[in-house]
């Protein structure tokens, strides 16, 4: 059986299916399938996200882990960021290109696993819902390495639930300079960590 955030998707029937998508008074439509992480409807972790980011226009922002795009997709559109979207999932990758398309975006897709395809480039805004089973130890690897991707001033945005380790991964991000919860509801933790003027 492949997961989502496995490279290949070919276990995988094939079913793709469109959804829409409104925030901000802006209705967003994606193209979805099988072997990719919420297919069915957009995740309410992702929503609070949404809802709680604020950006300033033309920040670079870095999405981590994109699935089919829709957080760098609303992230390019409502602000004008120039956005980055990063996954592994190649069948995610697909329908993220497509949505780019469909949405009007100027996103640019990357196969990349992590910041492997990244190499020197920083960013404003890194943000990211993470993928959970991966195992703490490489999603906690991927964390620490985000650091060095953002500018300074820059902040690394994640969501977590509270039984998925929500606290203890706030603990491991002191190593940033400034660590906080924006937001929580129903157990869902919005994290903004911000990287230090000297970092």
């Amino acid at each position: 059986m492949s997961h989502y955030y496995e490279p290949s998707q070919k276990d995988v029937k094939s079913n793709p299916k469109k959804i829409t998508y409104t925030i901000k008074d802006i209705t967003f439509k994606f193209t979805t399938d099988h072997g990719i992480f919420s297919k069915d409807h957009v995740d309410d972790a992702t929503h609070l996200m949404l809802n709680n980011i604020h950006l300033k226009p033309n920040q670079k922002v870095l999405d981590l882990g994109c699935g089919y795009g829709v957080i760098g997709i609303v992230l390019n559109i409502i602000y004008d960021a120039e956005v980055t979207m990063i996954d592994i999932n190649q069948r995610a990758l697909e329908y993220a290109e497509q949505n780019v398309i469909d949405n009007g975006s100027t996103a640019l897709v990357i196969n990349s696993d992590g910041f492997s395809e990244i190499t020197d480039e920083t960013f404003d805004i890194i943000i990211s819902n993470p993928p959970i089973r991966i195992g703490k130890q490489k999603m906690y690897a991927m964390f620490l390495q985000a650091k060095k991707h953002l500018n300074i001033h820059g902040a690394l945005w994640l969501v977590m639930h509270k039984k998925h380790g929500a606290l203890s991964a706030m603990k491991y991000l002191e190593q940033y300079y400034d660590v906080h919860c924006v937001e929580k509801t129903k157990g869902w933790h919005i994290i903004e960590c911000r990287k230090a003027l000297t970092d």
